[in-house]
């Protein structure tokens, strides 16, 4: 019989449960934020040169250096299309061809241009002097827009904004030292410009 009484009991408290659990209501409403987008930029690099580049130099001796030719590094179309991102460059070398020899003897010179597009060395800024080797992959590569942030340089520090170019001067040399073994040698490689995305 207490069994009985305990069952009636618990049973009348569950059905208690379950009415006011169904009697209490609660107001609710929900809003919406509709239509959310997300676009990715682009990068936008086009390269222009000089009527000397690329260098096609023949008789090369010690101590001969080319005259200075120049690539724009042009983050176009100007006018600049929306998405379009600013960009850092960095330029490397790979050898095609050739003797290692003569391409680890040979040494190169950039220059920004400075304000004026012209190299003349009046205002250029340098960017690299040294071995053409020095630069010889994307680990060895050199950032041809400034890394300075208190830069008076390119607009925007160190990117090249969009619509934006930036002047790369460059000449390239044998040295004085070079030895008797790079007669008759000759040698060929490719300059490569990566954009990369603005970090800062």
């Amino acid at each position: 019989m207490t069994k009985r009484i305990g069952l009636s009991l618990l049973t009348i408290v569950a059905v208690f449960a379950v009415v006011t659990g169904a009697t209490i209501a609660q107001f609710s409403d929900q809003g919406t934020v509709a239509g959310n987008t997300i676009a990715t930029g682009t990068l936008v690099l086009t390269l222009n040169h000089s009527s000397g580049k690329p260098f096609s130099v023949s008789g090369a001796y010690p101590g001969y250096q080319t005259g200075w030719e120049y690539m724009d590094i042009f983050n176009g179309p100007y006018p600049p299309v929306a998405g379009q991102l600013p960009f850092e460059a960095y330029l490397w070398v790979k050898k095609t061809g050739g003797s290692t020899t003569l391409f680890n003897a040979l040494e190169i010179d950039l220059f920004d241009s400075g304000w004026d597009s012209t190299c003349d060395n009046t205002d250029d800024v340098q960017i690299y002097s040294g071995l053409l080797s020095g630069i010889k992959d994307q680990a060895n590569r050199t950032q041809t827009s400034d890394d300075d942030p208190n830069s008076t340089g390119t607009p925007g520090n160190d990117d090249i904004r969009p619509g934006w170019s930036q002047r790369v001067c460059q000449r390239l040399r044998l040295p004085i030292t070079a030895g008797n073994s790079l007669q008759g040698t000759s040698v060929t490689f490719d300059e490569i410009v990566d954009a990369m995305q603005d970090d800062d």
